[in-house]
């Protein structure tokens, strides 16, 4: 049975595919930013939010307890803790550490990263990335601050981190030591990810295209060092904010398109394309992509050529030889909830 973890800006809920019953609210109020799945043992699931810090299950999102905490009432600050409460992203390293466990990874606004080796009983302060270019972050809605919207992790130990908004920054050594943005890397990357079977490959869906034409796409084959942009089937949607890719294929590449920002995450009107060649082919018929924000998309190792989508209007589906989504839940209080993060679990 396929389990999916829901975020929206309204809470987190769990919905099980095969139930026969709705999203069930396992954590109202909370705005949830991202989920990580742990490699070892997948019941283990980590949850940045915002405001309200990191939340860890241990039985795959049926319940959830706050991690890293600063400090109780009673106590003074607590070491080992996130002091931010805005956790803006956490990732589980793929590669174990010589202990068997994966290292989980926290981003914050501000944008610091933090590192737990012990699954996230305690926390320390990695960096607080304080490179050249970090006096041009800004984020747009708070444009005094920025945050650590990604981190990835390439196969040969890099780590790779998408600043909103202002850089693509870089790290060959665990994260203690980051290198500066380049000069033709992205500036404002919603979502960056890498591929089991494509080796130092990132991928990232980008805004950068609202100001440069071309880029809503990119691509670096070497860790970072070179990247290439496309756009070509983005003119008319070029603001990019959500992607996935085939688990088994990691040239089948999917993302969530937009007119501007504010048809992505106000006004409504996003859809769904997948790469053919070098353009961008409109892939929504049955997704409602006249009124939708913009959605997030989602994959699973253990459901190839199946593909998720999470929007204020529902939860959409797409099989691999289907010609259409199709809508697997959509209920009416989401309407008016902003669709933040995804992840699909196989529970047996």
């Amino acid at each position: 049975m396929i389990r999916l973890l829901i975020g929206l800006t309204g809470g987190v809920y769990r919905f099980d595919s095969d139930a026969g019953s709705g999203p069930v609210p396992v954590l109202p109020g909370l705005q949830p930013m991202a989920f990580a799945i742990d490699p070892k043992e997948a019941a283990r699931v980590y949850c940045a939010t915002y405001n309200r810090g990191l939340w860890r299950s241990t039985d795959a999102g049926e319940t959830w307890l706050p991690i890293g905490t600063p400090q109780g009432f009673f106590e003074g600050p607590t070491a080992g803790a996130i002091e931010q409460r805005e956790t803006t992203f956490v990732s589980v390293d793929p590669v174990p550490q010589v202990s068997g466990r994966h290292a989980v990874w926290v981003g914050t606004e501000p944008s610091r990263l933090y590192r737990s080796t012990d699954d996230g009983e305690t926390f320390e302060l990695v960096s607080v990335l304080d490179l050249p270019s970090r006096v041009s972050w800004s984020f747009p809605p708070r444009p005094r601050t920025h945050h650590v919207q990604c981190i990835a992790h390439t196969s040969d130990g890099g780590m790779h981190l998408a600043i909103e908004a202002g850089a693509m920054i870089r790290s060959h050594d665990n994260g203690n030591t980051f290198k500066d943005r380049l000069p033709n890397s992205p500036i404002d990357t919603h979502v960056l990810l890498t591929h089991p079977l494509a080796p130092r490959r990132l991928y990232a869906a980008l805004g950068d295209a609202v100001l440069k034409p071309g880029r809503s796409f990119a691509e670096s084959p070497d860790g970072g060092e070179t990247w290439v942009y496309s756009g070509k089937g983005l003119e008319a949607a070029p603001y990019l904010y959500g992607l996935a890719i085939h688990p088994g294929n990691p040239e089948e590449i999917w993302v969530a398109a937009s007119r501007s920002p504010r048809n992505a995450h106000a006004k409504g009107g996003s859809s769904i394309f997948r790469r053919e060649a070098d353009a961008w082919v409109e892939d929504a018929k049955g997704f409602p992509r006249d009124r939708s924000l913009i959605p997030v998309l989602a994959t699973h190792a253990d459901q190839p050529g199946r593909w998720f989508a999470l929007s204020n209007l529902g939860v959409f589906s797409k099989e691999p030889t289907a010609k259409a989504w199709a809508c697997l839940t959509a209920p009416e209080d989401w309407h008016g909830a902003h669709p933040t993060a995804l992840a699909v679990l196989n529970l047996y």
